[in-house]
């Protein structure tokens, strides 16, 4: 049966000399596979600027729950972004989101929830006109409550430390081990985020060091939970581009 439905591209991979095989994440069906035949060929009319990483499409496909790759009959722009594409700083950010989402999003079954963060975190960046020095930050912060692991926030004078194996905070007197424990600067930091809400629109304001220490750490706090995170590539350009 042929189905329409809005979805982010993840990854292709070529298949034959004119046709790709894409990971797409849909409103309905989570994460599926997809077999975009002719996208490669001159004539194409699913032109392959659509298969750009985090491209919002909509794509119409015969779906079988048999199958482990569908096929689809056509792709067209959903959502076009006006400003990602021509601005370096969000470009880098938009490779650094999809990293993230490839190596950690792996249900093949509707989560709205998820798709709706997606299309916020997307559509936020496209228009911010400020800083977006912290962006990643705030994106892996909403991240933790969306995947459903976000860190208890019970940061006080007596717990100024966090603890990344057991997402709170802990007194300096603890068992834990050490190398779980951030230190307190990047600890309140982490609080500030936290205490700001749900929302990419935090209004925090750390230094470059505090930012690439909670940054990194937050990285290893998903990495706790994703083993799949590990050998990321896009965040040491984020160190390098986000100043």
């Amino acid at each position: 049966m042929l189905h329409n439905t809005p979805a982010f591209v993840l990854k292709t991979t070529n298949y034959s000399e004119t046709s790709v095989i894409a990971k797409v994440y849909t409103r309905q069906w989570g994460l599926q596979s997809v077999m975009i035949k002719g996208v490669r060929s001159a004539k194409s009319r699913n032109k392959q600027n659509l298969l750009q990483p985090l491209s919002y499409v909509d794509i119409s496909m015969y779906r079988n729950e048999k199958r482990q790759i569908q096929f689809a009959k056509e792709l067209k722009p959903f959502k076009q972004w006006k400003d990602t594409p021509f601005n370096y700083e969000k470009t880098a950010i938009t490779f650094f989101i999809n990293e993230f989402l490839y190596k950690t999003i792996r249900e093949e079954e509707c989560d709205e929830r998820m798709f709706d963060f997606i299309d916020e975190s997307l559509t936020t960046l496209d228009e911010s006109d400020r800083s977006l020095a912290d962006f990643p930050i705030r994106f892996l912060v909403k991240a933790t409550s969306v995947f459903g692991f976000r860190p208890l926030d019970n940061h006080s004078a007596s717990k100024p430390f966090f603890n990344l194996q057991e997402g709170r905070f802990v007194s300096p007197v603890t068992e834990a081990n050490p190398d779980s424990m951030l230190n307190t600067d990047t600890s309140l930091v982490l609080h500030q985020y936290l205490s700001s809400g749900d929302t990419l629109s935090a209004e925090v304001s750390p230094s470059k060091k505090q930012r690439d220490d909670l940054f990194l750490a937050l990285l290893e706090y998903f990495k706790i939970h994703f083993n799949q995170l590990h050998d990321f590539k896009s965040h040491a350009i984020l160190h390098d581009i986000l100043r």
